[in-house]
C-alpha cells in the first residue's frame, strides 16, 4: 500500500516579508513555523505542494537567492528567517526531478533576537561565483553580512563577515544590489527612526555613506531596480512639480544603468531615490547644479505647508543630490549622486511592501519596465507609472477587496512575467489578479491559526476544520481539466466557509450529511445545515449530480447580521424582498436589516470553480439552526453517533460537577436529564463507538471512562 500527499491547506503568516515569489514560478511563504512552497501559476492549481520544516518559531521572513545574467537568472536558494533567532538556507537537491525537494543546506546562527528582515542581491546581473552575498536584521539590534559557498548538494558554507550595531533604530527592511555599472555592493536599511540607511561594501566590509531622510515613520519595505533606456533618454519627476511649472528643468534626467531604489513607509507614501555615476568633469560643479535644481523645483510655500500637514512633521521634499566617494576593485575612485526622485501619494494607510515589475524583453533586449506594485493596509494595492508626455508618477491601475473583517494586505508582488500579481492579507488568505488572458487563477487557502479539529462529513465527500482563527473551512475535489494538457483532474480546495465567529473554535462533529455541530470557547453548540446553493455548488464541482434532490427544502442562503454570531438563513421569499427593496428608498435600511455582504445575485450564484476569498468571507454561510445549551464554561469537545441520534460533549472543568460528558438528542436537540459522571477534571475527549453501542471519554484526571449504551426496555 502507497500513501501520497493529496493536499495541503495552510495560510500565510500575518508579516509583511513572509511571502516571495520566484523568477521560475515557485512561491515560498511562512506558514506558522514552516515554509511552504507553492506554485500560484500551476496548471493543476494544486496550491501547497510542500512544506519545508526546521524551524522552531514562527517564519518572519522568507526570500530566494538568485544568480545569472539579465533574463536568465534562477533561484538557487530559499532564506528564510524566524523568532527561533535563525535563518536557514533552502537548495533543491541535484538529479531530483520533484519540483518541491528541497532541503536545509545551512543554518544561520548568531542573532540573539528574532530575525525580522533579510536582504539579497537583486541586480540586472548577479555574478556566479559561486558565492553569494546576504544579509540578515534582528531584533537584537544588529545586522549580520552572510558570505554563502556551496559545498556539496546538500551542504553550504556561510560565514559572517560582518556584524552591524544599529542600537534601538532597528532594520525593517534590506535591499541590496551593485552600484551603477560596477559590481561593488550597496546596501539599503529601512529603520525605525524612519531612516534609509545607504552602506556601500570597501575591503569586503559595509560603511555607512549616507542617511536618507524624508519618511515621516518607520521604512516597511525596499526594492531596487536598475533603469534600461528606450532608445532615448527618459525623463521622470516628482507628481509635486506637475502643480508648479512645466518647465523642463525640473525633470530629473535617467540614463542606461541608473540604479532606483523605492521606499515604502507607515506615513503612507511612497519615495524613489535615483543613485548613478558622476563624471569627474560634472563633480567639481555637482553641488551648484544640484542647488540650481533645489531652487527652480521648489514648491510654493503655501503647498510646501500644505504637504507639511499631511506629513505632521514636515514632508522632506529636497532634490539636493548627496555625493559619495567609492573606491573600485581597481583603486580608482569613482564618484555617485544619490537623489531624490519622485513622491508617490494615494495610500490611505500604511504601505507594507513595494515591488518592481520583473525584467522582461522589449524588442529583443533586456527591459526593466518602469512599474511599481505597492499594498497598503487601505485595502488596496496599486501599480505606479510614469506619464508618458509628463514623466509624473501616476497610478496607473488600482485593485483591493471590498467588504469582509480585514485589514488590509501584508504584502504583494508581481509574477515572473508581469502579467500577475498576488498579495496577501490579515487572513493569511491569497488574492491574485491577471492583466490579461482566459485563466482563472486559484489562490491557495487555509487556517492561519491552530487547526484544533476536523472531520468527514458521513459520506466522505468533504471535511470541515475548526480553528483558533475563529473559522470553519469545509474542503472538497474539484474536478477540473489541466490547462496546459487538456487532461482531467481532481484537487482539493476550500469551497466553503459555514461559520465566521467571534470565539475560538475547538471542536466539531457532523450529525448527518448536511448538519454539523461546532463548539467554540463559549458555553454554546451551535448547530448549522446546508443551504441550498452549496448543495448545488458541491454538486457542480464534484459532478455528482445525485446530491441535487436534497436542495429543495433548504434555505437558499444564510447571512451574518452585523455585530451578530448568529447566521440566520435566507429564504426564497427573503431573496424576492431583496429584489424588491432595490427598486425602493427602503434598499439601503434594508440591507443592513437582511445582509451586510450578501446580494440577491450572489445569494443564489452556483460556483463553477473554488470561489476566491471576497466570496468566501461572505457568501458562504451555512444558516444556524440550533444552539445547544447546559455547559457551565467553554466547549473542550463533542462526537455524534454514527446513526446520527445523539450528540455527546464536554466543557472546561473548574470544578469536579462540571466534569461530566452531556449528551443531547438530534432529533429534538434537547439535553438528556442526567449527564455522564466519571471524571473529576476536564474531559478533553469523547468519542462513539463504530456501532454506537459504547462512548469513550479521556480526561486530565489521568482516567478514560468507559459508558455502555442500554435501550429502555419501556
Amino acid at each position: 500500500m502507497e500513501v501520497t500527499q493529496e493536499y495541503i491547506s495552510v495560510g500565510c503568516n500575518r508579516l509583511t516579508q513572509a511571502f516571495a515569489w520566484g523568477a521560475d514560478g515557485l512561491a515560498a511563504f511562512g506558514a506558522h513555523h514552516a515554509v511552504a512552497l507553492y506554485f500560484p501559476m500551476d496548471s493543476q492549481r494544486r496550491g501547497v505542494r510542500a512544506t519545508l520544516q526546521g524551524h522552531s518559531a514562527r517564519v518572519n521572513c522568507v526570500t530566494f537567492l538568485n544568480r545569472g545574467h539579465e533574463l536568465d537568472q534562477k533561484n538557487v536558494a530559499i532564506v528564510s528567517g524566524s523568532a527561533d533567532k535563525t535563518a536557514r538556507i533552502w537548495k533543491k537537491t541535484n538529479g531530483n526531478d520533484d519540483e518541491t525537494s528541497w532541503i536545509c543546506s545551512a543554518v544561520l546562527e548568531g542573532h540573539t533576537g528574532s530575525v525580522v528582515t533579510i536582504g539579497v542581491v537583486r541586480a540586472r546581473s548577479i555574478h556566479d561565483n559561486g558565492k553569494d552575498l546576504l544579509a540578515t536584521g534582528s531584533g537584537d539590534g544588529t545586522i549580520k553580512i552572510w558570505e554563502r559557498k556551496e559545498i556539496d548538494d546538500t551542504k553550504d558554507e556561510v560565514t559572517c563577515i560582518q556584524t552591524i550595531q544599529v542600537g534601538k533604530k532597528y532594520a525593517q527592511s534590506i535591499a541590496i544590489s551593485y552600484l551603477p555599472n560596477t559590481t561593488v555592493p550597496i546596501m539599503a536599511v529601512g529603520s525605525t527612526d524612519n531612516r534609509i540607511s545607504i552602506y556601500v561594501m570597501q575591503s569586503n566590509q559595509f560603511d555607512k555613506v549616507l542617511s536618507l531622510q524624508g519618511h515621516d515613520n518607520w521604512v516597511r519595505s525596499l526594492d531596487f531596480a536598475t533603469f534600461t533606456k528606450e532608445g532615448n533618454t527618459v525623463s521622470l519627476r516628482d507628481p509635486t512639480d506637475s502643480v508648479v511649472s512645466g518647465n523642463a528643468s525640473h525633470h530629473h534626467t535617467l540614463q542606461d544603468g541608473d540604479l532606483l531604489l523605492a521606499s515604502g513607509s507607515q506615513d503612507k507614501y511612497i519615495r524613489i531615490w535615483r543613485i548613478s555615476a558622476v563624471d569627474k568633469t560634472e563633480s567639481a560643479n555637482a553641488e551648484e547644479d544640484s542647488a540650481k535644481t533645489e531652487s527652480e523645483g521648489a514648491l510654493t510655500q503655501d503647498m510646501l505647508r500644505s504637504l507639511e500637514e499631511m506629513s505632521k512633521s514636515g514632508a522632506q521634499l529636497s532634490t539636493k543630490a548627496h555625493l559619495i566617494d567609492v573606491v573600485l576593485d581597481s583603486a580608482e575612485t569613482k564618484r555617485f549622486s544619490v537623489i531624490f526622485e519622485a513622491l508617490l501619494l494615494g495610500h490611505d494607510d500604511w504601505v507594507y511592501t513595494i515591488n518592481w515589475q520583473p525584467p522582461t524583453l522589449l524588442n529583443g533586449k533586456y527591459h526593466q519596465p518602469m512599474s511599481l506594485l505597492s499594498a497598503s493596509t487601505d485595502k488596496s494595492m496599486m501599480i505606479w507609472k510614469p506619464d508618458e508626455a509628463t514623466g509624473v508618477w501616476i497610478n496607473n491601475t488600482q485593485v483591493g477587496e471590498v467588504g469582509g473583517n480585514t485589514i488590509g494586505f501584508y504584502g504583494g508582488q508581481f509574477g515572473s512575467d508581469g502579467r500577475w500579481i498576488l498579495a496577501y492579507g490579515y487572513n493569511g488568505a491569497f488574492h491574485i489578479w491577471k492583466n490579461e488572458g482566459n485563466e482563472i487563477g486559484v489562490p491557495a487557502s487555509g487556517h492561519y491559526a491552530s487547526v484544533q479539529g476536523l472531520t468527514w462529513d458521513p459520506t466522505q465527500s468533504y471535511l470541515v476544520s475548526v480553528s483558533l482563527d475563529q473559522t470553519a473551512r469545509l474542503f472538497s475535489p474539484w474536478k477540473h481539466t489541466d490547462e496546459k494538457t487538456g487532461a482531467a483532474v481532481s484537487t482539493w480546495h476550500e469551497i466553503a466557509r459555514p461559520q465566521i465567529h467571534g470565539y475560538d473554535a475547538q471542536c466539531i462533529t457532523f450529525s448527518d450529511k448536511w448538519t454539523f455541530v461546532s463548539g467554540s470557547d463559549e458555553k454554546v453548540l451551535r448547530v448549522f445545515d446546508a443551504p441550498q446553493t452549496f448543495v448545488r455548488s458541491l454538486a457542480q464541482l464534484t459532478g455528482d449530480q445525485t446530491i441535487l434532490s436534497e436542495e429543495s427544502s433548504r434555505p437558499v442562503g444564510a447571512n451574518l447580521p452585523a455585530l451578530g454570531l448568529s447566521n440566520k438563513a435566507i429564504f426564497e421569499n427573503d431573496i424576492a424582498a431583496m429584489v424588491e427593496a432595490q427598486e425602493t428608498e427602503d434598499y439601503l435600511s434594508h440591507q443592513a436589516y437582511v445582509s451586510t455582504g450578501a446580494t440577491p445575485t450572489s445569494l443564489i450564484e452556483t460556483l463553477t470553480h473554488p470561489p476566491f476569498e471576497e466570496h468566501l468571507l461572505q457568501h458562504t454561510l451555512w444558516p444556524e439552526v440550533e444552539k445547544l445549551f447546559g455547559h457551565g464554561y467553554e466547549l473542550m469537545c463533542v462526537d455524534a453517533s454514527h446513526d446520527g441520534k445523539w450528540i455527546a460533549s464536554a466543557c472546561k472543568a473548574h470544578t469536579p460537577d462540571q466534569a461530566v460528558v452531556r449528551l443531547f438528542d438530534a432529533k429534538t436537540w434537547k439535553q438528556t436529564p442526567t449527564p455522564l459522571v466519571s471524571h473529576t477534571l476536564t474531559v478533553t475527549k469523547v468519542l462513539f463507538s463504530h456501532g454506537d453501542k459504547y462512548l469513550l471519554s479521556i480526561s486530565r484526571d489521568r482516567l478514560w471512562s468507559l459508558f455502555e449504551r442500554v435501550e429502555d426496555e419501556n
